[in-house]
């Protein structure tokens, strides 16, 4: 017995019609059917041939329709159907229900598309082409605008991605940009305004068909896409006037991204400025370093627009709004090369009441600030400002005078003590000097900063009182001074000064240890030698082998280090006969350090010593 399922089968078509028209073959070829190749007549499947709406093409009955039906009627011929009830229900076509709705026969379900839907991702698929078959007009123009829609429907949705993806790539840029700028002025996070987004992604969903955005979807074409508009150059005034820092603290305030782009490229149209970019522009200033020369003339350009408006009356909101911003950012904009400048116009342009306020604003900071090479200048012109004096040297000397000179402040301290000088305030020196006492010559050794507020010291003091306990130290120590790296300036200094010329090179001459063991201290003792004359020669020759209170010999120093040979050579030259026997016996007396360096051999066979290496001799033996 062979099971034949679709011999009682219901089933028809969709349409009945006397001919049909094959899929492959052109619109004139036709077939017609026989009793034979008929499927089974029953009622029409209303879920699976039937559209939804009128007017709505309908796909999946198309399909059924362009069927051929032979092997199904072929199927149907010769059914026992004794097979039929023995299988307990007649098998219908996949995809059609059962007549009552609470019984589902999962025949009925063995279809991979969903009943009734006709498109998405559980219809049936949408033929990409135009069918040949078509012979009435209206159906063609029905499927061609349907086909359209649905590539235009896809290509939407790409241009959605790419365009959320170009947004988020473009914010997180932003923020390690903001992030890395300011990370030595605010660690805290900082909230950043989203960035423009291109004219083209309006544009995209405006040409969405209206029914891909329907309710049901929820978001764009299912994408979880929010429209969004690109922003509008102009921002509401109440958002960035100084009305509105009670709502924007201080640490997450960010300006509008499209003003930073204007600033930075020197586009912006500051004569037509509104007074709510005002503070934004500070921000801008205060916290953009500039990376090329475009930035940095596009900044300068800002700062010059804003500083022209200082001059303006106190009371216009312009520039009440500019000084409030210039003081409430005030610690950033003194850290650049531009906003330094616009706090120095601040400082000389407006009132004592803004000038205490930017000063009280940055009274934690006057020492990094003075530090700075940029906002050094900005407090050299407030402490020329007898009411703005007290705070900043208070800072100074609370910091410590040592600590401060040291750094980049002692540019402020120059600019403090001149100032003092003028004004015959000479308590800070005598201060100065009760602080420093036993520290001068270690501020010369410690930096450059240190070895230039020595030398200050003897420019701005004025009197030789006042300037002799640093000179004494000075003098002192006048061997490692000289050949340190930095403390050798401070020395050329004073040999540049004629009312200390004399004293520091008799200290050159008599210095133990000798000072011509490098480079620096070589020179100085050349200078010593060339402009004291013979008297120098003799002061020389007995501090460099005098061996007092059991001291080795400055020529045992001297000799053994690596520039000793060529300047014992010239020294040597300049002797007389009796300072050559003494130089020739102190050598004989430590012949065996000598030899442990090779300049020292080569002084010792200058001298005509080698054959002596053998023998002990005592210092004074002749």
């Amino acid at each position: 017995m062979t099971f034949q399922p679709f011999a009682t089968s219901p089933w028809t078509p969709p349409t009945s019609q006397p001919s049909s028209i094959s899929i492959a073959g052109p619109p004139t070829v036709s077939r017609i059917t026989t009793p034979r190749d008929t499927p089974p007549s029953g009622s029409v499947s209303p879920v699976v041939a039937t559209p939804a709406l009128a007017d709505e093409p309908a796909l999946w009955s198309d399909r059924y329709r362009s069927l051929s039906a032979s092997n199904i009627g072929a199927m149907g011929n010769g059914i026992n159907p004794s097979v039929n009830v023995a299988y307990g229900e007649q098998r219908r076509v996949l995809g059609d229900l059962p007549p009552h709705s609470n019984q589902v026969s999962p025949h009925a379900l063995a279809s991979p598309f969903m009943p009734g839907v006709n498109n998405g991702a559980w219809g049936p698929p949408v033929p990409t082409r135009q069918p040949h078959n078509l012979g009435h007009g209206e159906s063609h123009g029905q499927s061609q605008p349907r086909n359209q829609n649905h590539r235009n429907i896809s290509l939407q949705e790409k241009l959605a991605i790419a365009e959320e993806k170009i947004r988020q790539l473009t914010i997180e840029n932003q923020k390690l940009r903001e992030r890395n700028a300011f990370t030595g002025c605010n660690n805290q996070p900082v909230a950043y305004t989203s960035p423009p987004v291109s004219s083209r992604s309006s544009m995209i969903f405006e040409n969405i068909n209206p029914s891909f955005t329907t309710a049901g979807y929820g978001h764009v074409a299912g994408l979880g896409l929010q429209r969004f508009e690109d922003p509008e150059m102009c921002f509401d005034p109440a958002k960035f006037s100084h009305g509105g820092d009670d709502q924007l603290e201080k640490v997450n305030y960010s300006p509008p991204p499209h003003l930073v782009g204007h600033i930075l490229q020197g586009t912006f149209n500051f004569v037509d400025m509104p007074i709510e970019y005002v503070r934004p522009i500070v921000w801008i200033i205060a916290h953009r370093i500039p990376k090329s020369s475009s930035e940095s003339s596009g900044l300068k350009a800002a700062v010059n627009a804003l500083a022209s408006r200082l001059g303006l009356l106190r009371s216009l909101d312009p520039t009440g709004i500019l000084v409030r911003s210039i003081i409430e950012w005030a610690k950033p904009l003194c850290f650049t090369s531009c906003g330094n400048y616009l706090c120095q116009q601040l400082l000389e342009r407006c009132g004592m009441d803004d000038k205490q306020a930017f000063i009280k604003q940055i009274q934690d900071d006057i020492v990094p600030i003075a530090s700075d090479k940029f906002g050094t200048h900005v407090l050299c012109k407030a402490i020329l400002t007898k009411e703005l004096e007290e705070p900043i040297s208070d800072a100074l000397i609370k910091f410590g005078i040592f600590e401060s000179m040291r750094t980049g402040a002692r540019r402020l301290w120059r600019e403090y003590l001149e100032k003092c000088r003028q004004t015959r305030q000479f308590e800070i020196f005598t201060k100065i000097n009760e602080e420093m006492a036993g520290r001068w010559s270690e501020l010369a050794c410690i930096n450059e900063h240190g070895s230039i507020a020595v030398q200050q010291v003897f420019e701005v003091f004025g009197s030789q009182e006042l300037m002799e306990p640093c000179f004494e130290e000075i003098l002192a120590d006048i061997a490692r001074i000289s050949n340190n790296q930095f403390g050798h300036f401070a020395i050329t200094k004073l040999i540049g000064y004629p009312q200390l010329y004399r004293r520091t090179c008799e200290a050159i001459l008599t210095s133990y240890p000798p000072v011509a063991v490098t480079h620096h201290g070589v020179n100085f003792a050349k200078i010593a030698l060339t402009e004291g004359g013979r008297g120098s020669i003799v002061k020389y020759v007995d501090a460099i082998c005098s061996h007092d209170d059991g001291r080795t010999p400055g020529i045992v120093a001297i000799a053994t280090s690596s520039i000793g040979k060529a300047h014992l050579t010239f020294v040597i030259s300049c002797l007389t006969p009796a300072e050559h026997v003494r130089v020739r016996q102190t050598c004989r007396a430590y012949s065996t350090t000598l030899r442990n360096s090779q300049s020292g051999n080569d002084l010792l066979r200058s001298l005509g010593l080698m054959h002596a290496a053998g023998v002990r001799h005592r210092a004074g033996s002749g």
